[in-house]
């Protein structure tokens, strides 16, 4: 059966016409879809999932929940494109007939304005936002969200869960360095962060502007300044040698166009996507170039459907959701030994070159950082720099 997304009307009958006006002026780039409800539901019981008995239980008792309560959605606020996602929903709406995933794209700038909007309006729709690791973190801080040990922690480790629980980091995004396979052959690739630096490669390679809504350069400074790979006056280089472009699927297709040849720190799904799709590009994990970051998934304090959005949050992180997301989204679940997305390093001593800092700890130095890229990328200087390494 098929489940191909389609685009539901908003909620001009739960808020005024008011405020629907308002919310479309001000967010109207962001994509809403929904996977299409299985047909029907089933017995708790006959239920297919994994993980131990008492985990199982506990999901079987949320579904249980979540129909008796007439919760037949759970509404996903993320920043990522919802082709990244529709395969992953989908299969969560496979495992739990009767229940679907309602899922939109919001920046990691527009979720927290929406977030102020349904407060202020008290028209609640948001379930569950799941955000990087530069954003999610300060949600919780302004007290959006709640509390919520999903009883499928696992083995999950402790630097995983954020703000008293409000924030579960289930998955992490997977980065690498992109090549144009036309002008670059995989031998020849800058295995470090110095030698793309060098005078081989300038004016040759792109990457997304610092202090942008993405993020992505941004953790990728905090981690090479983090284990001593750069230095602050290495900002100054990698301003000068390369040049700051689009990000995410922007970055894939300037490489793919042969507008520029590398691509430190490309995203893996529209890479993917554009691999596919016939274009001349390949991906390397280097380790100065390759990069995770944390996504962090919290339930907002007024869920509209609280059983189906607990139910989600701890599907995410069993054995079955952890496998979803490597090969539905090409997404590294953060629990142990989780699957690799296709082409990912499974080799544990070559992943953890590029484990980041812990969250808490990487959003203190992002702190840190990213006021000295935004001064050095608009053509400053290293003046607001701290006298001494950030770790």
């Amino acid at each position: 059966m098929s489940r191909k997304l389609k685009r539901p009307p908003y909620l001009a009958g739960l808020i005024g016409l008011g405020v629907v006006l308002a919310l479309i002026l001000t967010f109207g780039t962001s994509q809403e879809n929904r996977t299409r409800v299985t047909s029907g539901r089933i017995a708790p019981e006959k239920l297919v999932l994994s993980g131990t008995p008492e985990e199982q239980a506990a999901l079987r008792q949320l579904y249980a929940d979540a129909l008796k309560n007439g919760e037949h959605q759970v509404v996903v606020y993320q920043a990522a494109v919802d082709a990244e996602w529709q395969p992953l929903w989908a299969e969560f709406s496979k495992t739990f007939p009767g229940i679907e995933v309602v899922y939109m794209h919001l920046s990691p700038t527009g979720v927290t304005d929406r977030l102020d909007i349904e407060t202020a309006t008290g028209a609640h729709y948001a379930d569950v936002i799941s955000q990087p690791v530069n954003v999610v973190l300060s949600i919780a801080e302004r007290g959006y969200l709640q509390a919520y040990t999903p009883p499928t922690l696992g083995q999950l480790p402790e630097k995983y869960r954020g703000a008293d629980d409000q924030v579960i980091f289930g998955f992490s995004k997977v980065y690498g360095l992109g090549y144009n396979t036309k002008q670059v052959k995989a031998e020849d690739l800058p295995q470090s962060i110095e030698a793309l630096l060098s005078p081989e490669w300038q004016g040759r390679f792109e990457y997304g502007a610092p202090g942008g809504g993405a993020g992505t350069t941004d953790v990728a400074l905090v981690n090479l300044l983090s284990r001593g790979r750069i230095t602050w006056e290495d900002f100054l280089r990698l301003r000068d040698n390369g040049r700051s472009g689009p990000a995410q699927e922007g970055g894939v297709i300037t490489i793919a166009q042969g507008r520029a040849s590398l691509a430190p720190w490309v995203y893996l799904p529209p890479f993917e996507r554009q691999q596919k799709a016939g274009a001349p590009i390949g991906i390397a994990y280097i380790p100065d170039f390759t990069l995770i970051v944390p996504f962090g998934q919290g339930i907002v304090k007024e869920p509209a459907h609280p059983h189906a959005a607990k139910l989600l949050v701890s599907w995410l992180l069993t054995p079955q959701g952890q496998k979803a997301l490597a090969e539905k989204s090409a997404t590294l679940g953060n629990q142990p030994n989780a699957p690799s997305p296709s082409g990912y390093p499974t080799d544990p001593a070559q992943r953890a070159l590029a484990e980041p800092p812990p969250p808490t700890e990487t959003v203190v130095l992002l702190r840190q950082v990213v006021p000295v890229a935004v001064d050095v990328w608009q053509g400053g200087d290293l003046r607001r720099a701290p006298d001494r390494p950030i770790r």
